[in-house]
């Protein structure tokens, strides 16, 4: 769903207009914007002080794409009518498409000011909040609209767009729905509604759902490359394989979906296409850490373990604060039988954040190959804390094979599966 500069046909006073003039708003709300701009400029050679008549030939110019046109007559109208809430609210637009925030947020809240009950200016400054990371009070504006416009579908649809990148999945899922009780079919509102369900496990509900927004809009190579990953999570790959490939075909440059492709073929155990790939994509961005990072999965999956490292040591010398990269190497470390050095790396993950459960699990894995009963046990007993699948998971793991008949981890076991299981251990 695309931001629209409103036509402010509420907003204008119709009084004085010649036939140009109403033509040409015709023409904009028909599309032509071509027209629109020929006959506005016409009426504007007899009438050059004409703010509606302004407004209506930056609107239209925006959307021919002479931005630097616009800009010039927004100036102009704003000199003329410095009040002017609806000429704030489309050139603050204008500069949030330029990609200019702080400019576009002071036209949009003098839009406010001059016009509080203006809708479509608290969906658009909402937009330029979420997009300068301020998007608690971006949902606060997005609700401001609502409240003025209970049926606007854009102030559901930007406000689900928000909560998705904030991981409020279940919340988001009603805005789109809300959208889509306004316009059933919108490709984007699909696509978000499917991010949704995706975000909460829901994969097969939004595969059906990225079906009907690519059903309805095939050219977006973003709705291939989201069902692509809720297919990977499937365990779909081949046909996760082919949406990859699609989105880049529409996109060449789609430098996720590289990786993503690189990342199927390892699924499908096709070692050597997935490397060439992982290759292209590291001279794509050689500053990403990612192709390096994607490359030590694939080695350590073809047994390669000191390759591995080094490709791992590669990414952590591009992004040296990546948790998981760290935790991969620790993990590498371990499996190298360099244990020393893989729980440096653990401790300093915990050192940055205590509640990565995997860190105080590898913690644990290696005190219990050491011997160090009490250490392997507290730190098993942290992880299963943040994750209870981390017990039953240590329960099966050869790592802890030196002190599984050890009281305090038999102990450990049997007091949190009694816990799971409502029932008390003396």
């Amino acid at each position: 769903m695309n931001e629209e500069f409103d036509d402010l046909e509420d907003f204008f006073d119709q009084e004085g207009f010649d036939d140009r003039l109403e033509l040409a708003q015709m023409s904009l709300d028909q599309g032509d914007s071509e027209e629109a701009l020929e006959l506005v400029e016409e009426f504007l050679e007899d009438h050059p002080f004409d703010v509606e008549a302004l407004n209506i030939c930056a609107v239209a110019a925006t959307n021919l794409q002479d931005e630097v046109k616009a800009m010039a007559i927004y100036r102009k109208a704003l000199r003329l009518d410095p009040k002017n809430g609806a000429i704030h609210h489309n050139y603050g637009v204008l500069l949030d498409r330029l990609g200019r925030h702080r400019e576009a947020l002071d036209h949009l809240r003098k839009a406010l000011n001059f016009q509080p009950d203006f809708p479509e200016a608290y969906v658009n400054l909402g937009n330029v909040l979420d997009e300068l990371g301020e998007t608690p009070e971006a949902l606060k504006m997005y609700d401001e609209a609502l409240k003025r416009r209970p049926d606007s579908a854009d102030a559901y649809f930007n406000k689900g767009h928000a909560l998705n990148r904030m991981g409020r999945y279940a919340e988001a899922e009603e805005c789109f729905r809300a959208a889509l009780g306004m316009e059933p079919n919108d490709p984007a509102c699909l696509n978000g509604r499917a991010f949704s369900l995706a975000g909460l496990g829901r994969d097969e509900e939004a595969v059906a759902c990225y079906n009907r927004a690519i059903g309805r809009e095939r050219g977006n190579p973003n709705y291939f490359f989201n069902r692509g990953l809720s297919l990977v999570r499937l365990g779909r790959f081949e046909e996760a394989l082919f949406d990859f490939e699609t989105a880049l075909e529409a996109e060449p440059s789609f430098f996720e979906a590289l990786l993503e492709k690189g990342n199927v073929l390892m699924e499908l155990q096709r070692f050597d296409e997935a490397r060439e790939i992982l290759e292209e994509a590291a001279q794509r961005e050689p500053l990403s850490a990612e192709p390096p990072f994607y490359l030590a999965l694939l080695l350590e999956r073809q047994g390669n373990r000191e390759a591995a490292l080094g490709a791992l040591e590669e990414s952590l010398r591009i992004d040296p604060d990546s948790i998981h990269t760290l935790n991969n190497k620790g993990s590498v470390l371990m499996d190298l039988g360099r244990l020393d050095e893989a729980m440096t790396c653990f401790d300093a993950i915990l050192e940055r954040t205590d509640v990565y459960p995997l860190a105080h699990y590898n913690r644990a894995c290696i005190f219990a190959r050491m011997g160090r009963t009490a250490d392997a046990v507290r730190a098993l007993s942290r992880a299963s804390r943040l994750e209870p699948h981390f017990l039953s998971d240590a329960q099966i793991d050869a790592d802890f094979d030196p002190i599984r008949e050890k009281p305090s981890f038999k102990k450990l076991v049997c007091a949190q599966a009694g816990e799971s299981t409502g029932q008390l251990t003396s």
